[in-house]
Parts: structure tokens; C-alpha cells; sequence
């Protein structure tokens, strides 16, 4: 059978729908991966005319067309789907993704069926299901409205051999990617560095219930069929490696590795310890990671450092326990953050840490106390990144949001929002802009007395009475804004860039083998 996969995502990696297409491929189907993608906001649902008359034509011969989307890609799917209805395309169109999991019965209204859960073995079950004329409901984890009333089906249960899954579908010679008017056949250079700097998923599931996160609607789905037992799942190294390795023989050009999962370091010390051994034998490219908290151990740290590490980012949130325990579930102390931060930090391995703002359901004391918390624990240097909340479907916060009145039946933002530092800093509170500057004087070495004095001097009351006002948002953009140009014109492009690219040429030139 002729299956179509379309992911609506911004950016043209979809490492799910890829898995999804191998599984699909092995089992003996047809294949055509499409990439809708958008180089600027992910939620724009804007298709220019010619995209979407191509987009309808690669699905015309489909047997089963397949949607993967987030929440902040809806509308693009919506709009995709409306496209294929007007056509009279007669394949049936699969939803499936993080939002159609949580949100069902949303999703129902707009496709044909919804996938819930982790879709590739439903997939492959779903299609064979349509080939032989049997009734698509009979497979496990698909949902469906009927008469008005959704139907959704248990999952079927979690796999452990993650080892034995097929690697993801980057054969390019099916799949196409959104070019500035058209469809155009996909090319490594047109994957916005995909395959550049590789991203691949090393884990499934997570065992934290955060409450800003729909992985607890997730893993509450897979409770309630029976499986939860198997909800946290690790591939071995043996096989990540061998994947990398598979993708690099196709594309010699990759010059870096990004695992996408933030749980690699929820393996043991041997595990660790086997992965360094066989990443510095076999890979030795720059890698990326994310990593909890709650994982962070010397041990663990100090056998990462052997290896070529580029960054490792680690999501704090907040540096109020108040907001860590019981607004965001999180089962971290803010002793575990400040001493994960100081091992990080004391074997130079360079950092990107991630705090979320702009939660109406916050404390002023809570925000305050998360200044205090940046002026005593961070050290540079560090990227420091912040992320308005967002109240996503199926999160326990989405659910208080609503019965607080704060959101109506969904929240818009999500829906709609890309994250863009820039147009948040303009609409930043008085609080979040401080914290940007309290992170901006720790970064560059500013010594704690200092920062915590600078910190005191904005509360005082004259002081916060004075530029707590709504131009003082706009205004410290604008001051950041100049001192940017200020600093790539002046300083960055005349004298450190001249060294970096010295530094980065020297790191990789041809070395003499030893006889």
C-alpha cells in the first residue's frame, strides 16, 4: 500500500513520524514522507496556493495519509486536512503525535482517526487493517468519532527491545520538504542542518510527573490499559551508536550529535561508563544532551567530560522550592539544582540552563526567591534561557488553569505561540526582566555580593516604583537590542571571531601519525 506521511512541524526533523515511516517500509508499504515545514513561526497555518495544490497531489494515489503534530502545529494540521477534504481525497487521514494523545476528542472532530500513544507498530497494524478490508477500529490505540461519540481503543503494550526497533527513515529519495513556492525533492542542505548536527532519541517515557508537562497524560493512558511497568525504556548503547554510525555512512557531512530526550543520565554508572568507551573508539563527534536534575552525579559528569561534549542543557524552572514541589510537581530540591550546576560547572563542560516565567499562578515571594537562587548558584560561562509557560493540554497546570478561569477552553497562546526570546523580552513583567539581568551579571562573572545588592536595589520600593511601568519592558529590549549590535560589530566580529575560527581549524586539521 501507498502511505503518505506529512509532519507539521517547523523544523523538518520529525524523528517519530521517521520511525514510524521505517516501520512502515519494513513491513513492505510504499512510503512518501512530505515536510511542512515553516522556517519562521510553527504555528502559521498560511500555505501559499501552489504548496498546498502539490501537497494535495502527492497524496492523491495514497492508500492511508498519516498527520504527526504538536500542539503549536494544530492549526497547520487543520489546515492541511481541510486542504485534502476539499480534494475529496478518500484515503483516511491519521492524526497522531503528542497532541492527538492528550487531546482525543479535538483531534476526532478534524481527522479521520486519532493515534494515541507511541504509533508505530499501530500504524503498521492500521494499514494492514485497511488493505484487508477490516474495520481500522479493531486496532489497538486508534480513536475515532462515531455518532457522535469518540471511541478510543487501549494501547497495546510498550516494547522493551527499543534495540530492535528499525533506526529512523532518512532515505531521501522519498521524501520531499517545503521550498519557498513548492514541494521540492529533499537534500541535505535543505534539512536546516538535520543532518548536520544529528538528533536522535536514546530513551522513551519519563518517570516524573511535572505538572506544566502532558507526559503525565501520557503515562496515565498506559496505566490505565496495564503497561505502565514499561513506560521508562532505554536503548543500549551499542545501539545508538550503531545508528550514528548507519546515518554517517549516508551523510559524511554530520558534525555533531543531539540526543533529543533530557533522561540519558537516568542510566547507570556501568551504562555510562560503556557508552564513553565506545563513543570515543567509534564517534568522537561534538554531542549535545539534556539531562534532569534529579540524574546529575560526579560520577556520571566526570565520565561525560572524556568525551567531546559541545553542551549539556538542564531544565531548573525556578529556584523556589514553593514553585518546584507543589506548582510544578517537580521532585527536586534546590540543593539537587545548585549541585548539579556546581559539578557541571567545576568540569568546564559548557551549559545551557532553562528557567520557565510569565506563570500567572506564581508568587511575587517565588519569583523573588528564583532571583536569589540565580545570584547565588549560577557560574559562567553558561547560556541561560527562558520560556514563557505554556498551558498544554492533558498537564495538570492546563487543567487548574481552566477551573481557575485563567484560560477558556484551551489556551490560545499554545495553540498559536512559537517561542521567540525577542518578542517576549518586549512583553516581559518587571520580575522576569531582573531575572535576565541577574543571569546576565552571573554569566559574565559579576561576583555574588554585587548581584544580590543589585537585586535589593530593584525592590526597594522608590526604585520599583519608578521603573515598574509599562515602558520598562520595551526599554530594556531596546538597551539589549543596542548593546547586541554594540557587541557583534565591535567586539565579536573584529576580535572573537577571527579567534574562534582559528581555534575551530586548528582543532580539526589533518594530524601526522605517529610511525
Amino acid at each position: 500500500m501507498k502511505i503518505v506521511l506529512v509532519s507539521t512541524y517547523g523544523h523538518p526533523v520529525a524523528t517519530g513520524l521517521r520511525y514510524i515511516s521505517s516501520f512502515l517500509k519494513r513491513a513492505g508499504h510504499d512510503v512518501v514522507m512530505l515536510f511542512m515545514s515553516s522556517k519562521r513561526d510553527a504555528a502559521t497555518a498560511s500555505f501559499a496556493r501552489a504548496m498546498l495544490h502539490e501537497f494535495v497531489d502527492q497524496c492523491r494515489a495514497a492508500d492511508v495519509v498519516g498527520m504527526s503534530l504538536m500542539t503549536n502545529t494544530f492549526y497547520r494540521a487543520c489546515a492541511l486536512t481541510d486542504a485534502l477534504r476539499k480534494a475529496a481525497i478518500e484515503a483516511p487521514i491519521v492524526w497522531g503525535g503528542t497532541h492527538p494523545t492528550v487531546a482525543v476528542g479535538e483531534c476526532a472532530d478534524v481527522a479521520d482517526y486519532v493515534c494515541v500513544g507511541e504509533g508505530e507498530k499501530a500504524m503498521v497494524d492500521f494499514v494492514a487493517a485497511c488493505g484487508a478490508d477490516r474495520d481500522p477500529m479493531q486496532t489497538p490505540n486508534m480513536a475515532c468519532r462515531r455518532n457522535g461519540r469518540v471511541i478510543a481503543n487501549p494501547p497495546r503494550a510498550l516494547t522493551d527491545d527499543l534495540d530492535g526497533y528499525p533506526f529512523p527513515d532518512y532515505d531521501l529519495s522519498d521524501h520531499w520538504v517545503s521550498g519557498k513556492t513548492g514541494l521540492v525533492r529533499a537534500r541535505p542542505e535543505l534539512l536546516r542542518g538535520a543532518l548536520r548536527r544529528y538528533r536522535l532519541s536514546a530513551t522513551r517515557g519519563c518517570p516524573y510527573s511535572c505538572t506544566f508537562c502532558n507526559n503525565a497524560a501520557q503515562m496515565r493512558i498506559y496505566r490505565e490499559a496495564g503497561h505502565l511497568a514499561s513506560w521508562v525504556r532505554k536503548r543500549s548503547a551499542e545501539s545508538i551508536i550503531s545508528e550514528i554510525e548507519s546515518v554517517r555512512s549516508k551523510y559524511p557531512q554530520i558534525r555533531a550529535v543531539n540526543f533529543i530526550d533530557d533522561l540519558f543520565l537516568i542510566r547507570n554508572q556501568a551504562e555510562i561508563d560503556r557508552f564513553v568507551q565506545i563513543y570515543l573508539e567509534r564517534i568522537r563527534l561534538p554531542l549535545e544532551l539534556d539531562v534532569f536534575p534529579n540524574t546529575v552525579t560526579e560520577e556520571k559528569i566526570a565520565s561525560l567530560a572524556r568525551l567531546p561534549i559541545d553542551l549539556i542543557s538542564m531544565g531548573i524552572q525556578a529556584g523556589s522550592q514553593q514553585t518546584l514541589t507543589n506548582l510544578y510537581g517537580r521532585p527536586t530540591k534546590r540543593e539537587t539544582v545548585a549541585r548539579a550546576i556546581d559539578i557541571i560547572a567545576n568540569h568546564g563542560l559548557r551549559a545551557e540552563y532553562h528557567y520557565l516565567v510569565a506563570n500567572p499562578l506564581e508568587s511575587e515571594p517565588s519569583k523573588i526567591e528564583t532571583l536569589r537562587f540565580a545570584a547565588d548558584h549560577h557560574r559562567g560561562p553558561a547560556k541561560l534561557r527562558l520560556f514563557p509557560l505554556q498551558f498544554y493540554p492533558g498537564s495538570v497546570l492546563y487543567e487548574r488553569a481552566r477551573t481557575e478561569g485563567i484560560i477558556g477552553d484551551h489556551h490560545e497562546h499554545a495553540y498559536k505561540g512559537h517561542y521567540s526570546g525577542k518578542k517576549h523580552l518586549k512583553q516581559a513583567d518587571y520580575l522576569e526582566i531582573w531575572l535576565r539581568i541577574v543571569l546576565a551579571l552571573r554569566g559574565a562573572g559579576v561576583p555574588r555580593p554585587l548581584v544580590h545588592r543589585a537585586i535589593t536595589v530593584a525592590l526597594f520600593w522608590p526604585v520599583r516604583w519608578c521603573l515598574d511601568r509599562r515602558w520598562f519592558a520595551p526599554g530594556a529590549y531596546l538597551l539589549y537590542r543596542i548593546a547586541r549590535v554594540i557587541y557583534h560589530n565591535l567586539i565579536r566580529k573584529p576580535f572573537l571571531r577571527p579567534v574562534t575560527l582559528l581555534l575551530t581549524w586548528w582543532s580539526r586539521r589533518p594530524r601526522s601519525k605517529t610511525p
